[in-house]
């Protein structure tokens, strides 16, 4: 159902959406989230709003703040699909595809502090035995503003999974946090009139510890990027066996992946024949470099080692 939705949306809001190797095509994903993302918390926090001051919910009216709050991170992922899709310039000649790991890490920053909030919150409550109340029409409000956060969610995954997004999938999760936090809300409304008034302290204090790991893990991914980790061992597989499969290059070794975001600046080394001619070797090494920019979205470096001197690295 999540995938139809997915398809239709791009179908409508982005042309050329199976462009996603485009830095511009992929951008108008990322604004396709974020602007879903910044639509419908709007109009969650109106509804909450108006349903608030008319049922003279707390409840209503302090998640409908919340929910006004989540534009601001929307806004960030808005920020960083402009930037990221910028062309490359003197400063930075790779382009700016790394903001988007800045986004990543900035949403999982703020998820990490709701994380923690929410922890203490429970704790709180746990020990002050207090209890959320409202009544069962809030409850219902609220969980039907769960399901409308988690089909967010899921959106937003979809959409980070097709084009290999962090921010977007880091995003997701901070819609997701809210859509757990408006169903516990319910479940401890509705767990409070039937007299289990510490069920929405214990469920909050397990909600908070996923939230805080999720956090965790979507801003080591980030910080790692950023960094410059290890490639992944699926692309430097292709990339080797592309450059092996190109006639006259008996070997490709020591290769080197900067990743940019979606760009990629790849360099290696490849062994030949040492009596070919040097014209040749090098006919040789731009065959690789261009077919590895068919694999890639980037670019290629290729030295060339002539057959009984290069040294691979251990």
């Amino acid at each position: 159902m999540t995938a139809r939705l997915t398809d239709w949306l791009l179908a409508t809001f982005v042309p050329q959406h199976g462009d996603i190797n485009d830095p511009l095509v992929r951008a108008k994903y990322g604004f396709l989230e974020a602007w879903i993302s910044i639509t419908g918390n709007v109009g969650l926090a109106a509804v909450k709003i108006v349903l608030g001051v008319t049922l003279n919910s707390v409840s209503l009216m302090a998640d409908a703040a919340h929910t006004i709050s989540d534009v601001l991170t929307s806004g960030v992922v808005l920020a960083s699909f402009y930037i990221s899709a910028q062309e490359p310039d003197r400063e930075h000649p790779f382009g700016h595809g790394r903001v988007e790991f800045m986004a990543s890490l900035a949403i999982a920053v703020l998820l990490g502090l709701i994380g923690i909030e929410f922890g203490r919150t429970s704790s709180q409550r746990l020990l002050d035995g207090s209890q959320v109340t409202g009544s069962m029409v809030a409850a219902l409000i609220m969980f039907l503003s769960g399901l409308a956060k988690e089909l967010m969610a899921l959106v937003s995954i979809d959409l980070g999974h097709r084009i290999d997004s962090s921010a977007l999938l880091a995003d997701a999760w901070h819609h997701r946090s809210d859509a757990i936090a408006s169903v516990l809300v319910a479940v401890a409304i509705v767990a409070a009139y039937l007299g289990y008034p510490s069920l929405d302290a214990v469920l909050g204090l397990g909600v908070s510890a996923l939230i805080v790991y999720t956090a965790w893990q979507l801003g080591s991914s980030a910080t790692n990027s950023l960094i410059g980790e290890a490639p992944d061992a699926n692309l430097v597989g292709q990339i080797i066996t592309t450059a092996n499969s190109v006639p006259g290059v008996l070997k490709a070794h020591d290769l080197i992946v900067h990743e940019y975001g979606i760009t990629k600046a790849v360099s290696l080394r490849i062994v030949v024949d040492g009596n070919i001619s040097l014209t040749a070797a090098h006919k040789i090494a731009h065959q690789v470099e261009t077919k590895i920019r068919t694999v890639i979205v980037g670019t290629a470096v290729v030295h060339v080692d002539p057959n009984g001197l290069h040294k691979t690295k251990t």
